[in-house]
């Protein structure tokens, strides 16, 4: 009995000592738990509060800290697409982080490496480590160590980094549950750095664009001071009552509000007398006297020097008296600190010199100062030349001073609306900032909330209206942006009119508009809503004074229970918009499964053509480019034509549209232009033709590749033509972004031999502020205002305007679509030297071209 209580009161105690453990296990569990809580709602706390992803890395490493020991930390983040790595963070008591972006493959072996690659956390013992290596696995370790713990960091099924821990000392070891625990962590630290990357981008945004729209600024009030002095010495040319002193006078005050040109003189050169003659002078050096200034032979005057170089001189006191000491000059003034002088050239001639001159310290010429007085003086030029032609001349200034007001006028309110800029950004990002509707997003999430709800209640029905502005794009081109923006802000606020109080309108770009119409009770309400919206865009808008005709074509779409997401029913509204267009515009039109077919045309359009690249299918026509004055031929442009065995010949209209929607275009481009490349050689080979050139159009695209030159290079090298025999075309949309890559891609073709000519001149924005800027060769006049220049006196106006004006740019022209003798002998009349059209000849291919060579044009 003594030996069963005994055993008794022994059960008793252990039973105690289990439950004491058991409540020991529990009470660790529930503080691990807390732990983790704690540490989840410090890094959410983190993505919300923290300023800077830098001081957020640093808390993360707190937060890791506080649940596990972590003293060597750090976080690499991975771009699969550069193939880079980053150490954002590290703290680390043996091994130092390398700086900056690192190849990944300098870290192939690593255990980072093995995380990114394998997908998978990886808790490394040095036993592990070692077999590791013994695999071949790793060969990149770093530092020798004791256990090593890293995560990958993941974002939509991709690592975008690694999350490590490590210990150098066996006090320190991590075990599977600090590597469950840290995986888990790190989808959270995942989440919470995306928000933070994503703030600093919009940060980042929003501060490069307020920078770039303050500079914009800036260069446009420069380009608007410019034109402004340019056409008001234009101006003086007209103004046939003026004296020639105060002509002379104006044009002084004129450079002087461009330059400091407080001494300042106009001298005219005589070459048949090797004379000066100091035709205006403001000189503010007492020791100069009236006589100084009397007509004198050149010699050794400064003046005679620009004469002499036929070039701008900029020069100091000491390279004037270098130039003195050398022989070339009179020896200087001593008060003369800085002297700039200009030829004035005409018929590669220098009939004259302008001079500006300082005398203080503070009022030196710099190089931009010649640049702007060398351009002027082109200007001042063709004035002195062409005074007895004043009354012409006046007719054609005046109509280009109309045309830059109006851009002035433009440009004015553009200044205006982006000073508003950061005011607009902080509006809210629910709504679209022009017409203040809702955007994309809004509707978007109101279309899907409408689905979800038919799901649950059958009779809730909806239909949404996509809507898109037949002629806005002409509106916008022929009035300006601002016009633009006040039709759409117009629209906006009668389509409002329109729909009722419940329904959305909403703008999702451009000139497209969605409209969701909820809680219809029959189909015949939205059909007379879609009817009430076409009839009222039918009618005239006035803006900025003249009437405009627009119209619109609308894709009505009624709801359906198979339909699951916003993004798709907006795509057959799309599609149903689209069939209204085609069927003749400003109408509506309802979406029925058929449409579906238009879209797969489309879709096997663009396999023939993608197939057609492959197999090289398309192929130039020729359409000859000829001087005016004789008919002879000088050169061909390079039409694309494709020849395809289930198509046929299929022209420009039927394909380049969505080669240009899909950037197919630009694979076409340099086929077309190898193959231009290619027939022209075989034609000078045979002896065809020698000094002719052929012209290939450019899509935009081309000029944002920095490869651009390297590939007309090497297509030039291995079809042996030379680059002066190649001229490339592009249109003036691609000029209007002032892209300095698109600056530079055209500058290193003009370093190839190659020349530039901007197409189709005239129909679009046509600013003169970068006609003078760009390095472009020849202008190209629109068909437009060729077609009955003989009949139209405003049409002969505006190529008058274009000729004259690339003639003082020293630029040639050419006139696009000339179809009878009347245009030709008018353009020649006129000044324009070379054309092309229906009247010359039509585009055809290489052997038709072949033939014409041997037989000209007559």
């Amino acid at each position: 009995m003594t030996k069963s209580r005994s055993n008794g009161a022994d059960n008793d105690q252990t039973n105690e000592l289990q439950q004491a453990d058991d409540v020991s296990l529990l009470r660790d569990a529930y503080l691990k738990l807390q732990q983790r809580h704690t540490a989840l709602f410090k890094l959410n706390q983190l993505s919300q509060e923290c300023a800077e992803l830098s001081s957020f890395y640093a808390q993360v490493h707190q937060v890791i800290k506080s649940i596990m020991i972590a003293e060597n930390f750090y976080i690499v983040m991975y771009d699969q697409t550069l193939q880079t790595l980053e150490f954002v963070y590290h703290q680390d008591e043996e091994d130092d982080a390398p700086q900056g972006l690192i190849p990944f493959t300098s870290f192939r072996g690593s255990m980072t490496s093995y995380v990114i690659e394998s997908r998978n956390a990886l808790l490394a013992t040095p036993t592990m480590i070692n077999e590791m290596v013994a695999d071949g696995v790793l060969n990149n370790i770093g530092a020798a160590g004791m256990d090593w713990l890293g995560v990958p960091l993941i974002h939509d099924g991709f690592v975008i980094g690694v999350m490590v821990v490590q210990s150098y000392n066996e006090h320190t070891r991590y075990s599977e549950q600090d590597k469950e625990l840290l995986i888990y962590t790190a989808q959270h630290v995942v989440s919470a750095l995306l928000r933070l990357q994503d703030t600093e981008q919009l940060q980042r945004a929003v501060t490069s664009r307020t920078t770039e729209l303050m500079e914009q600024i800036r260069e446009r009030e420069k380009a608007e001071l410019l034109q402004e002095s340019l056409y008001r010495i234009s101006e003086l040319t007209n103004r046939v009552g003026v004296e020639i002193d105060d002509f002379y006078a104006q044009v002084h005050n004129i450079i002087g509000q461009l330059i400091n040109a407080e001494n300042f003189f106009i001298a005219k050169y005589e070459s048949e007398s090797d004379t000066i003659d100091f035709a205006y002078y403001v000189d503010q050096n007492s020791r100069n006297t009236a006589e100084d200034f009397l007509p004198q032979k050149s010699s050794d005057l400064f003046t005679a020097l620009v004469v002499r170089r036929k070039e701008t001189c900029l020069l100091s006191y000491d390279d004037m008296y270098e130039l003195y000491r050398q022989g070339e000059t009179k020896k200087p003034q001593k008060e003369t600190n800085s002297w700039l002088g200009v030829p004035l050239i005409a018929d590669d001639e220098v009939i004259g010199v302008l001079v500006v001159q300082s005398y203080q310290d503070g009022i030196v010429f710099q190089q931009q100062d010649a640049e702007l007085l060398n351009f002027v003086s082109h200007h001042v030029t063709t004035a002195l030349k062409r005074r007895e032609n004043a009354e012409y001349e006046r007719r054609s200034h005046e109509m280009l001073e109309r045309q830059v007001k109006l851009r002035t006028v433009a440009l004015e309110e553009e200044i205006r609306q982006r000073k508003q800029v950061e005011k607009m950004l902080k509006h809210s990002a629910s709504h679209d900032a022009l017409t203040s509707l809702p955007n994309r997003t809004v509707f978007l999430d109101l279309l899907n909330r409408a689905i979800a709800a038919l799901k649950r209640r059958p009779e809730k029905e909806f239909a949404v209206l996509f809507l898109d502005l037949d002629r806005f794009k002409m509106v916008n081109d022929s009035l300006g942006h601002y016009a633009g923006d006040i039709l759409l802000k117009t629209v906006a606020k009668e389509l409002k009119v329109i729909v009722r109080a419940s329904d959305t309108v909403a703008r999702i770009g451009g000139d497209e508009f969605v409209i969701l119409i909820e809680d219809i009770d029959n189909k015949k309400e939205v059909y007379e809503i879609a009817q009430r919206i076409t009839s009222a865009l039918a009618q005239p808008f006035t803006i900025e004074g003249q009437s405009v005709f627009i119209g619109t074509s609308v894709g009505l779409l009624f709801s359906d229970r198979r339909y699951d997401s916003a993004e798709t029913m907006l795509r057959d509204a799309d599609t149903a918009m689209y069939h209204a267009k085609d069927g003749g515009k400003g109408r509506y039109e309802e979406f029925d499964a058929s449409m579906h077919q238009k879209i797969e045309e489309e879709l096997a359009l663009e396999t023939d053509i993608r197939k057609a690249i492959e197999e090289s299918e398309f192929t130039p026509y020729f359409q000859p480019i000829v001087k005016l004055r004789d008919k002879s031929i000088i050169g061909f442009e390079a039409l694309a034509r494709w020849h395809n065995d289930k198509r046929g010949l299929v022209m420009p209209n039927d394909f380049i549209p969505l080669a240009e929607e899909t950037g197919l275009v630009v694979d076409i481009d340099l086929q077309i232009l190898r193959k231009s490349c290619r027939q022209l050689k075989a034609w000078q080979k045979s002896g065809l033709c020698h000094k002719h050139y052929v012209s290939c159009n450019l899509f935009g695209n081309h000029f944002y590749s920095p490869t651009l030159p390297d590939e007309i290079s090497t297509i030039l090298a291995e079809e042996g033509l030379e680059p002066h025999h190649l001229r490339i075309e592009l249109t003036e949309r691609i000029l209007l972004e002032e892209n300095d890559l698109v600056l530079a891609n055209m500058k290193a073709l003009k370093q190839l031999g190659i020349k530039l000519l901007l197409d189709d001149f005239g129909t679009g924005y046509s600013s003169l502020s970068y006609l003078h800027r760009l390095p472009l060769d020849v202008v190209k006049i629109d068909r437009s205002f060729i077609t009955d220049a003989h009949k139209r006196s405003s049409n002969r106006a505006i190529i008058k305007t274009i000729v004259d004006l690339a003639t003082n740019l020293q630029m040639a022209t050419v006139s696009e679509g000339i179809e009878c003798i009347e245009e030709a002998q008018l353009l020649n009349s006129m000044g324009c030297m070379f054309g092309q059209g229906y009247y010359f000849a039509k585009p055809m291919p290489s052997d038709a071209l072949a033939e014409l060579l041997k037989n000209p044009i007559s």
